[in-house]
């Protein structure tokens, strides 16, 4: 270990960067006021075209180039082009001059390419797509890429088992609902890109499927900031509030971002059972309320060094903090009634480190706690029987240490080779206490967990030319958890073809693993109420998935795909109705496979200049088997159908105003042994732009008709089981932004808790 740090320490002091300097600038008209909106194009001495950037609201620009000298032509309608000449990184502040003559009217009609293909990447024009939308932040702003939607809090991808969502290209390590926070503080206009990968290189050290969100970064001297707050009304009310800070030298840079999130909800799942124990058939009906109420205080901090021109450093401290969260449970049925409380805190401590070097190295260091403790006071009162009470203690502490250095070269002649390494350990200790003489010493637990997971991966890539490129990779991976350990080989695969600027065809193979929750794995029993409980399985596996991918992409914009996905030892929570006493038990099992087959088509279209829609369509035969599912073989088929449209209408530029609405269906389901009955939304919303673009106030409506949960039964032999949907999910947003300072959100280093917490 401390000849690894000493090397990195080494490559950081001394290394040459790969790292391209920015131009960047400031266009002001003659009374000093920042003109937005310039066309910045940017060329050599000799007139060759390198990149082409448009000013932002403070009259800012930034384009990524290592050309010096380099020769710079600015261009907009009300004032005069101007070409201007530089040697240095800053081109300085540059004056326009108003326009002689007055331009009337312009309107310029055509469409920018919704989608490009670069390096295997689907590059998607963020700003492109949410035009006219309305979205506040960068987390809505992604559920308008096609084929991307929300779902449990957590975004997916159509045509996938699940995907990651990378920042600057580096893997996600925070949770689904911490990362959302982060998404929603950071404004779409600091988003440069967005790129979607169906099988990432080993080098993004994630598997499977990617969407990297590249954000825009800023060299010059400034100090930014965004401040944000949102209210959320539906059966509770919710709120967040927050804000960031930025501020940067051409040497360093800092960043830092606070939130406060106050989140409530209520779910009413009214449940029925036909239960039969010793021949004897039991209809018990039981409606549960469960809320929760939790006050999280979410900050980061971050900086960068950058002592020459060719070294970098980055450092960053993550934070989350629960101090006094709160959930209430109630139960009241034929069979049993109960009440439950639960009191808990937790946080979570991250430090990350990171450096690039100009010869193609790269290296990092992350470190993350995670402590939660709950205390849940419950009594259970049957219908015929004796009232029992009785306190559970729980806890959770984890500690992670994950390692990784790559090396990237240029072989020549278009060739490059990757390769490189990880290493990640995780001690955790989880613990649950029933304190109680009515309750049995066996459901208390003591679950000590060590995990170990090497990789070594190896890959290449070939542009035959700009129509023509592919790449490979292999990824050799040890696991070791306890006395159980596994060698792995996962191989990626990218094939791409554009035999025209109209056509575009990509082929994309990959294979990934992924790991249940810790706590899923700790063998404890909770108790819901007096009929439901949660099992742990200290024997779950880790589950293999295997994907390809088809896509052809007509007019940069018209998007049409097939697609395949195969589990192995694919975990998911089902529930089973315990054939010996009165019990619904809900546990996390290994399923044999889980498959699904299918198509997507994405139709983006236009009506006059004020109207757009886009309508996504999708349909997939699902497969799961289970041949030993509590001593029965289950397995089950079926195809399912999903529909979305959006709509927005511009209804005026002066004030500037957007109205949107649209919604989303889908047919009947599986999942696990559930038959997940159809569901469908409808959503609407407005977005008011003022204070000369730095303002944003929206209202949005969400599931008008509170129809997005489905209902779920069970129906298979002696299981019978039936759940209904009260989780209400309609709600109304309000959100506001104010943007000062020309800010643009920096990258931030994430924490994963997802397999944290009970």
């Amino acid at each position: 270990m401390s000849r690894l740090l000493f090397f990195l320490a080494m490559s950081l002091l001394c290394g040459v960067g790969a790292f391209a300097q920015n131009v960047t600038g400031r266009i002001i008209d003659r009374d000093s006021l920042p003109v937005a909106g310039v066309a910045v194009i940017l060329q050599t001495t000799d007139s060759l075209f390198i990149a082409a950037e448009a000013s932002d609201l403070d009259g800012r620009f930034a384009i990524a180039t290592s050309v010096r000298p380099y020769r710079l032509l600015l261009q907009h309608l009300s004032y005069e082009p101007l070409v201007v000449e530089r040697s240095t990184d800053d081109a300085g502040t540059i004056v326009l001059a108003e326009a002689a003559v007055s331009v009337g009217e312009v309107v310029v009609r055509g469409e920018r390419p919704l989608v490009k293909v670069e390096e295997g990447r689907l590059n998607y024009d963020l700003k492109q797509i949410v035009q006219g939308h309305v979205v506040s932040n960068a987390y809505e702003a992604l559920t308008k890429l096609p084929g991307v939607m929300e779902q449990d809090g957590a975004l997916t991808l159509a045509g996938t088992s699940g995907v990651t969502v990378l920042l600057n290209g580096r893997p996600s390590t925070m949770s689904a609902e911490q990362l959302a926070t982060l998404l929603k503080s950071t404004a779409v206009d600091q988003v440069e890109r967005v790129e979607v990968m169906y099988a990432a290189p080993p080098h993004y050290h994630v598997r499977g499927a990617v969407i990297n969100v590249v954000l825009r970064r800023r060299t010059d001297e400034s100090l930014t900031g965004q401040l944000h707050a949102t209210y959320e009304g539906g059966y509770y009310n919710s709120w967040c509030a927050g804000g960031n800070l930025a501020g940067s030298t051409p040497k360093f840079s800092f960043d830092a971002m606070y939130d406060l999130v106050r989140m409530r909800s209520m779910r009413e799942p009214l449940t029925t059972t036909r239960h039969t124990v010793d021949g004897q058939l039991y209809e018990i009906t039981q409606n549960q309320s469960m809320a929760s109420d939790n006050l999280t205080h979410n900050m980061q901090v971050g900086g960068s060094w950058t002592p020459t021109e060719k070294s970098r450093l980055d450092i960053a401290y993550t934070g989350s903090f629960t101090p006094s969260g709160r959930g209430d449970l109630t139960a009241e049925g034929n069979y049993v009634e109960s009440r439950s409380r639960i009191d808990d805190d937790q946080a979570m401590h991250n430090l990350s480190l990171a450096a690039q070097t100009g010869f193609g190295l790269s290296a990092g260091a992350d470190y993350t706690h995670y402590r939660t403790t709950s205390r849940q006071a419950m009594s259970v009162e049957p219908v015929d029987g004796t009232p029992s009470e009785f306190v559970i203690d729980a806890g959770q502490r984890i500690d992670r240490l994950s390692l990784y250095l790559d090396q990237q070269s240029d072989l020549g002649h278009s060739w490059k080779l990757n390769g490189g390494a990880r290493f990640s350990y995780i001690h955790d200790d989880d613990y649950q206490y029933y304190l109680s003489d009515a309750m049995s010493d066996d459901l208390d637990t003591d679950f000590r967990l060590g995990e170990y997971t090497y990789d070594l991966y190896l890959g290449t890539s070939k542009s035959f030319s700009e129509r023509l490129s592919f790449s490979v990779s292999l990824t050799g991976e040890y696991y070791r958890r306890n006395d159980y350990d596994r060698w792995a080989l996962f191989p990626q695969a990218s094939l791409n073809w554009m035999p025209s600027s109209d056509h575009i065809l990509q082929a994309e193979m990959s294979s990934d693993k992924s790991y249940p929750s810790f706590w899923e794995m700790s063998g404890a029993t909770t108790c819901l109420d007096g009929y439901a409980e949660v099992h742990g399985t200290p024997t779950l596996r880790p589950s293999s998935s295997y994907s390809l991918t088809l896509t052809y992409i007509f007019r940069q914009k018209y998007i049409f795909q097939l697609y395949g996905n195969h589990r192995i030892d694919a975990f998911n929570q089902s529930a089973y109705l315990a054939p010996d006493r009165l019990a619904v038990i809900y546990q996390t099992l290994n399923w044999d496979y889980m498959s699904s087959y299918g198509a997507l088509v994405v139709v983006p279209f236009r009506i006059g200049e004020r109207f757009s829609s886009r309508l996504t369509l999708t349909a997939f035969d699902y497969l799961i088997r289970n041949s030993d599912f509590y001593g029965m073989d289950y397995k089950r088929s079926k195809w399912v159908a999903l529909a979305a449209m959006e709509n927005t209408l511009r209804l005026s530029r002066k004030p500037d105003l957007v109205f949107e609405f649209g919604g989303h269906y889908q047919s009947e389901a599986l999942q696990c042994t559930y038959d997940i009955g159809p569901s469908w939304r409808v959503d609407t919303g407005m977005k008011w732009t003022f204070a000369g673009g730095k303002a944003d106030l929206s209202v949005r409506g969400n599931d008008l008709f509170d129809s997005l949960t489905p209902t779920s039964s069970v129906n298979f032999g002696a299981q019978q089981l039936h759940m209904g949907n009260e989780f209400h999910t309609r709600n109304v947003t309000v959100n506001f932004v104010y943007r000062f300072g020309g800010y643009r959100e920096k990258e931030r280093k994430e924490v994963d808790t997802s397999r944290f917490g009970h």
